[in-house]
Formats: C-alpha cells, structure tokens, sequence
C-alpha cells in the first residue's frame, strides 16, 4: 500500500513541475510578445509625433469608413463569343461602367464593403464569328446579337494581406487585398430590330413597327414561355486587388472582378430555338431567329453568308404550331435546334479603377484601442 501511496505521490510531483514549467514558458513568451507591441506602439507613436504635414481629426483612427468612385471595364463571357470555350471574347467589346461605393473597416485586415456598379456588356456573331472559319461559320450564320445594361449591388468582404497599422497614417503604401460576396443586380438584354425580315413562305418581308429600335428580349420569350427568365439575379463577385497611398486620407484601388452568375440569359440565349407558331408576337418571332436578315442590323453592313458553301440556296420551309408557313436557313429556326448552350451559366468581368476618401471614423470602433 505505501508503495502506491509513494508512486501516487511522484507521479503528482512531475505533474506539478510539468504544469509549472508550461506556465513559466507561457509566461516568458508573454512577456517577449507584450515587450515587442510595446516596441511597436512606441515607434508609432514617434513617428506620429515627428510627422510635420497637416493632420486630420480621423488620422489617428484604426477602424474608419470611407466613400470610393469608381470607372470599370466589362467584359462577357457567354454564348455569343469568337470561340465555343468559356473564356473566349472579343476585347473590342469591352464596354464601360461607373460605380459608387463605401467600406467600413472592422479590424487591422477586415473591411466590408458595399458597391453600385451601372455598367454595359455587349456582343453580335456578325461582329466577333468568323464567317471563313468552319467552326465559327456556324454562329455567323446564327447572326444573334445583344446588348445589355447591368445594375448591380454588392456586398463584399475584403481582407488585407498586409494588414494594416495601428492608425490611418501610418497604413502601408501599398496593400494588395482580397475580396469575395454577394450581389444582386437587374439585367435588360435588347437587340436590334432589322428594316425588314424574312419571316413568312410565299408573302412579302415583314418590316415590323419596331424597325431601327432596341427593344427588350425578356418579354419577348424568344425561347419560349417555358424557358421565361428574372431579370433580377444573383451572382457571386469574387476578385483581387492593389490599394495605393495617396496620401492620409486618400487611396487608389486597381482591381479585377469575376461574378459567378446563376443565369445562362445574359444574352437572351441559352437552349434551343422556339416554334415560331407558339410565340406570341411577329416582333418575337423575328427576334428569335436572324439567320436569313442579309444585312446586319447594326453597322448596317451586308451579310457574307453565302460565301459558306453549306448555307448557299439552303432556305427551307415548316409549318409551325399555328398552322401558318415560315422560311428558315436550314439548320436554324426549326423547334428544338440548338440556338445556344445551356451547359454553361453566363459571366461578366469587372475590371475596376477606384478612388477612396476616408470620411471618418467607424461607428463600430471600439474605444481605448
């Protein structure tokens, strides 16, 4: 029994000096670390102390609010590109936008922010498919076309990967940052409607009251009513940046954006094309299908579609749902041919140039920091 009572008793012993060589390592490092924010703060607060230029009253403050102006970039990825992969566009239509916006900073990494960007994308198989290319061909001959205006409102935030000093003064001169959140934003795709079309066998061109005017795609369910989309979404912006100083209140951001969207109708094509006898309007049915306009009814300039030996004299004849003939180019118009590709949602990139004013300090701050 003493025996146990002994190697009880020793083993309580190491335990003690184990607990007590931690506390007095935790301790020392303690200290070291409480020794070096000491160093820290006291080299900041000399450099405060010795700056001469003018100070402002949120120059001392760590957590603060700011206002931002920006000009952005758009770029779309979608159905109606040079290329069948996702990441293919054409540069020349890179469209300008203008956005507004104000960040709160929570702690020396952390900032939320909330952002406005009005901006455009657009894009036209007659401009961007290559008629002499076999591939592309196809989709010159498709001649689709769209623009549309993006209002998007977005909630993000954004984490500093160098984090920041203990106040607005004395922040880096330079902070790449990354970001990631949540939008909404409001789409209209529109198109514009020829002089005149080739719509019905055996009648003359149909030449609509709309002629020469951009018109809404939505409402038009240019795929049909089953395939009817919101022109209220969410996406998900995700990006990265550079914060430059200016000056104490004043910083310049140069940053790249990729929304992840959950719409594959940016440009008003996703599936296959509709029975013209089941749309609900001539202006629909012209829209749904531009493969036999011979000229392009933006830039106004004629057509090369018969220089594609397999579209040459290739215009055929159906009867839709209504009972009534339309004229279509082989290959194109008929109900369930494919018009785009629904494998793919659409994207759009932002490309964003940034002015930000601090305003004040944080409401959110905490004090005696």
């Amino acid at each position: 029994m003493q025996k146990h009572i002994k190697g009880f008793f020793l083993i309580l012993v190491c335990i003690c000096l184990s607990f007590a060589y931690d506390a007095s390592a935790q301790f020392n490092r303690s200290s070291r670390h409480h020794k070096q924010k000491k160093r820290q703060y006291r080299t900041q607060n000399n450099r405060t102390a010795n700056f001469t230029g003018k100070k402002y009253i949120i120059s001392n403050a760590r957590e603060y609010v700011t206002l931002g102006v920006s000009l952005n970039a758009l770029n779309y990825f979608g159905d109606i590109v040079p290329k069948t992969n996702i990441t293919s566009t054409d540069i020349t239509f890179t469209r300008p936008g203008l956005g507004l916006s104000s960040s709160i900073r929570l702690n020396s990494a952390l900032s939320v922010r909330a952002a406005f960007l009005y901006g455009r994308i657009s894009s036209s198989d007659y401009e961007v498919a290559d008629p002499q290319n076999e591939y592309a061909a196809l989709r010159y001959a498709r001649n689709l076309q769209f623009r549309n205006n993006i209002k998007d409102l977005s909630i993000v935030g954004v984490w500093d990967l160098f984090p920041q000093a203990k106040s607005l003064m004395l922040r880096p001169g330079f902070t790449p940052y990354i970001f990631g959140g949540i939008s909404i934003f409001h789409h209209n795709p529109k198109a514009k409607v020829p002089e005149q079309a080739m719509l019905y066998a055996g009648s003359e061109p149909v030449v609509l009251p709309e002629a020469g005017k951009w018109v809404a795609l939505a409402p038009l369910h240019t795929e049909g009513i089953e395939n009817a989309y919101s022109q209220f979404q969410f996406s998900i912006p995700m990006g990265v940046g550079m914060r430059f100083r200016i000056n104490q209140i004043m910083d310049i951001e140069l940053e790249t954006s990729y929304r992840y969207l959950f719409t594959d109708y940016l440009d008003d094509v996703s599936k296959n094309y509709a029975d013209k006898g089941l749309l609900e309007s001539d202006l629909a049915k012209v829209m749904s299908d531009r493969s036999l306009e011979p000229v392009d009814a933006v830039s106004g300039k004629e057509r090369l579609i018969n220089t594609v030996e397999e579209f040459n004299n290739n215009v055929v004849r159906y009867t839709g749902a209504d009972g009534r003939d339309y004229l279509l180019l082989n290959g194109y118009g008929d109900p369930g041919q494919i018009r785009g590709s629904p494998n793919d949602n659409d994207i759009f990139l932002t490309t964003t140039c940034r002015l930000v004013i601090m305003i004040g300090k944080s409401p959110f701050a905490r004090k005696n920091r």
